[in-house]
């Protein structure tokens, strides 16, 4: 086990058009850990905290949240995707759109990590009893999705003035991250990987990405040992050993990366299996009537992708 202590507090970043099963994936294999007695003496009471950059429930659909002050520019020949064949000239799944409940703005959270090192969030009583209590909680494990909100541009209403939709979460986990705040990893999923590239923490590392967006975010992030067609990718700080300036991201924790959407269950497995061993992790996979990829390793060829890569 690569960590003194397994991992206890899961916090998770929400943007405006993430991908739902990259987080939604990897949250439920997290959510089934807690059901079970400690494992070989290792705690599974886990927690989940949830932050995005208001306290408005991001959309997985490509549309602004209730009450933003700008719209998205779908006008590009990538997002025409996303927009109704019908003719209507709607976006599609605005009406079709699950969203995860807040529970702290990315400036909530940095008030408190500032302060102590901790977040305080409102969570309901371990007892069962209904009440509320407030907790304190470190990052141990940061999770970021993907989805076409990596990739989307808001324009303000009133100014027209552009900017990535993802740059306040980029902000976020960079300042995060080279605050010393994160205890064990960073787990990315899908494009997950391009928005945390963007802090320049993954220069120098080995990571992957979703393989029909691959060559559009290795090309941004030259910095980074892309491998493409890989399931998952675990990168140790020892491969940033011997580096320095730019080639060196200097987030010294561990950074798992997976491709695209359904291969962030793989990795999340795979990342409780490192924790509490490959057994309960493999029951965990049962229980969730999941065919675990586990006979693919760290940075090896997914079969899925020479399968089907070609085709795309």
């Amino acid at each position: 086990m690569p960590f003194t202590t397994p991992p206890k507090n899961y916090f998770l970043i929400l943007f405006p058009g993430y991908q739902l099963l990259d987080a939604a994936g990897p949250l439920d294999i997290i959510e089934t850990i807690t059901k079970h007695p400690p494992i070989n003496g290792l705690d599974t009471d886990v927690t989940l905290t949830v932050l995005a950059e208001t306290l408005s429930a991001p959309p997985t659909a490509p549309i602004p949240p209730r009450g933003a002050s700008y719209t998205f520019d779908l006008s590009g020949p990538e997002m025409q995707t996303f927009l109704r064949t019908d003719g209507s000239g709607g976006v599609s799944g605005a009406r079709c759109n699950p969203r995860f409940a807040v529970d702290l703005t990315f400036e909530q959270a940095l008030e408190g990590l500032r302060r102590d090192g901790s977040v305080e969030v409102e969570v309901p009583s371990a007892d069962g009893s209904g009440e509320w209590v407030v907790e304190k909680r470190g990052v141990d494990v940061l999770l970021v999705p993907g989805g076409v909100g990596t990739r989307m541009e808001r324009v303000e209403r009133g100014s027209g003035e552009r900017m990535l939709n993802v740059k306040p979460s980029v902000s976020f986990v960079e300042e995060v991250c080279r605050g010393g705040w994160v205890r064990d990893a960073v787990l990315t999923v899908c494009t997950g990987s391009d928005l945390f590239a963007r802090t320049g923490l993954l220069n120098g590392r080995r990571a992957t990405t979703n393989w029909n967006a691959f060559d559009k975010v290795a090309g941004r992030h030259s910095g980074v040992k892309w491998l493409k067609g890989r399931r998952w990718v675990r990168s140790k700080p020892q491969e940033i050993e011997g580096q320095d300036g730019n080639e060196k991201g200097g987030f010294e924790k561990e950074i798992w990366t997976s491709a695209g959407i359904s291969a962030g269950m793989d990795l999340m497995l795979w990342f409780v299996a490192e924790v509490y061993g490959y057994d309960f992790a493999k029951s965990l996979a049962r229980k969730l009537e999941y065919e675990w990829r586990d006979n693919v390793g760290d940075g090896e060829t997914d079969p899925f992708y020479t399968r089907e890569g070609s085709k795309h």
